[in-house]
Order: C-alpha cells, then structure tokens, then sequence
C-alpha cells in the first residue's frame, strides 16, 4: 500500500473551558468572544446514579449578560445535553455550535427549563471551542 502525505486544516479551536463543578449558577460569557463550540465532555462520576437522580443535564445559551442558571427564573437554554450520573458523556459537534453573543452554560438534575436543583455530586464540564 503506498504511503499518503495529506496536508491538514489548522487547529479546530484554540479555547478550552474547564467548570470543576456545574451547577445552577450559570458560567457566564465564558470565552468572553463569539465562536463555535465543537466538543462538549461532562464528567459525573463523582455521583452515583439514584432513582430520584440518575443524571443531570447541562443547559447552554448564547448570551454574554443576564444569564440565570436556575432558581425558577432560569434562563432559556438553546441546547440541553444529558449526562447519566456515575459516567463521562461526551458530544462532538463536528460542524460546531455557533454562538455570537457569548458561551454560557449551566448544570441541573433537570431537562426542565425551570429546574432549580444543582447535581448532588461534582459534575465536571468541559468544552473546546473556537
């Protein structure tokens, strides 16, 4: 088989947002720029799954100001990412997710727009972008 020499595209995204510990409150405008978003990893091993919380859900939204993670007065989220609790899920978003106001994101045990509680455990998010 003979050997093929392919020039690749430059770096996908040169930011990497690391959250040790999501939860309602919102990490606001945290690339403090536009870009996309192309991989999106939550870490909720440090929990163990229960039937009243056998996962929690990262909410993500396209703002730099205003942002409300929860309490009842949540912010809309433009993408809810679920995660089982007591495992790592990871998204990849091979075209990227633009966002031209600011990256913000938030963690809560649930898809509800209004859901108020913070995972019980440590929920580790991180996200590359550009």
């Amino acid at each position: 088989m003979a050997v093929v020499l392919t020039s690749v595209l430059g770096d996908l995204a040169g930011k990497l947002v690391i959250d040790e510990d999501a939860d309602t409150t919102a990490s606001t405008n945290t690339t403090s720029a536009a870009g996309s978003m192309y991989m999106v990893q939550i870490d909720a091993t440090a929990g163990t799954p229960t039937t009243a919380e056998p996962a929690c859900y990262v909410k993500i939204i396209d703002a730099s100001t205003s942002v409300t993670g929860g309490g009842g007065s949540s912010s809309t989220p433009e993408l809810v990412l679920y995660a089982p609790i007591g495992e790592v899920t990871t998204y990849i978003i091979s075209s990227g997710w633009a966002f031209s106001n600011g990256l913000s994101f938030w963690a809560v045990q649930t898809a509800a727009v209004a859901g108020d509680d913070s995972p019980t455990a440590d929920v580790k998010v991180t996200i590359i972008s550009t």
